[in-house]
């Protein structure tokens, strides 16, 4: 896959027309994700990892070109040590190992009920056949913790952020000493932000360096205090629930519209209501998170009573209820000349095929007048009357189940 990829764009790789760094966005955007789809659950041999270091080196050698010998004056191709000079990002197996890493801190949490922990980490039962065993994914992850180095009871580490060397702390009093004690030495930040290209961002705390930082923190000082902080406190959880709520409300202004296009015409059975609410229970699920559990401690999917509880509005069921009722009274004054009437509500002629007759759109209008405890026979006569009937739409749209 990751070479039918690569000769796809090979003529964009190596046009003159297009400039380096594009071209590597292209490997990392195209080829990449590619030929590392699935890479979390690899189990590697060094012999794989030296094939996907060599495919690597060949896709930048085709991106950076060739060099001129300063001696001979020939032009020669680019040595891996040139290659890496010039890419800058962390080579394929970094990128491998990282994703492998993060998967890896998923699995450890999901506990031995998951089929993806019971795959990666459980020990099958029986007997293994003679021979060497094979490589395990977990010894993959053992491997990477040994070659990162295990920092469990030293007060610091070296680690690489991409190519750059830099000191993890992991002792708490030293890291005190550094962010508290001795903060005038440490208070240079690692992001560069142009402060003229961008105003607001360059000005951030996170983004201060030297003179505009000594110049910033007797005024910042203060608002870090504990006092200050205790009363901040309502006014940061005031706009965390706001954005909360802001999020659920992207909900009813991108996907539910698109989900709901013309339900007021929509004839729907249990089953196809059970299929909506399984909908937006997993839409739900993915803005609300998850919650960890009081007993056990593990991070489990919120139950329905609790998503309904923290989502205020009607569910979807209800909705399409509302406005279907809402369309009834279109209909119901339209007269039988009109094309819409015909169709949701008028009778056609003939013998009906047989078996059970399907469910029509006026009976679900009728169903949903009878869960409202109202005489569903003359719905069209009700209909005309504007004031009750919308009370009726009110009362679809939040009438609570039992």
């Amino acid at each position: 896959m990751g070479n039918a990829c690569y000769y796809s764009v090979e003529k964009l790789l190596s046009s003159s027309l297009l400039s380096k760094n594009l071209k590597v966005r292209i490997y990392k955007t195209v080829i990449l994700p590619v030929l590392l789809y699935g890479c979390e659950t690899w189990t590697l041999t060094l012999r794989e990892e030296h094939r996907l270091r060599v495919f690597e080196n060949k896709v930048l050698r085709k991106i950076f070109g060739a060099k001129r010998d300063e001696v001979t004056g020939e032009w020669r191709k680019l040595h891996n040590t040139e290659l890496h000079a010039l890419y800058s990002s962390p080579d394929i197996i970094r990128n491998l190992k990282s994703r492998r890493l993060r998967w890896a801190g998923h699995v450890a949490r999901m506990g031995e009920s998951r089929n993806a922990y019971r795959v990666l980490v459980g020990r099958p039962e029986g007997k293994r056949p003679l021979g060497r065993p094979r490589r395990r994914w977990e010894d993959n992850i053992k491997m990477d913790l040994r070659e990162v180095g295990e920092l469990d009871g030293k007060q610091l580490g070296g680690i690489f952020k991409f190519r750059q060397p830099m000191l993890l702390l992991r002792d708490p009093q030293l890291i005190e000493s550094v962010i508290v004690t001795h903060f005038d030495c440490f208070h240079d930040n690692d992001f560069e932000v142009d402060v003229e290209t961008y105003p607001l961002i360059g000005r951030n705390l996170l983004y201060l360096k030297g003179q505009m930082w000594d110049e910033s923190k007797p005024k910042l000082r203060p608002a870090f205090e504990t006092d200050n902080l205790k009363l901040m406190f309502p006014v940061i959880l005031g706009v965390c629930q706001h954005f909360i709520s802001h999020l659920t409300q992207e909900k009813y202004q991108v996907t539910l519209p698109v989900v709901l296009y013309g339900c007021e015409t929509w004839t729907l059975t249990l089953r196809e209501e059970h299929r909506l609410r399984v909908f937006e229970n997993k839409v739900l699920r993915k803005i609300f998170g998850a919650k960890r559990d009081e007993v056990t401690g593990e991070w489990r999917k919120l139950h329905n009573t609790e998503l309904h509880a923290l989502y205020s509005s009607p569910d979807v069921i209800r909705n399409i209820k509302s406005r279907r009722l809402r369309w009834a009274r279109h209909v119901a004054r339209m007269g039988e000349s009109r094309n819409a009437y015909r169709v949701l509500v008028g009778r056609p002629e003939g013998k009906r095929p047989l078996g059970r007759p399907r469910c029509r759109w006026e009976e679900n209008i009728k169903m949903d007048l009878r869960e409202m405890g109202h005489d569903d026979r003359k719905w069209i006569n009700l209909a005309q009357d504007r004031d009750q009937w919308w009370a009726y739409v009110w009362v679809a749209m939040n009438l609570r189940d039992p």
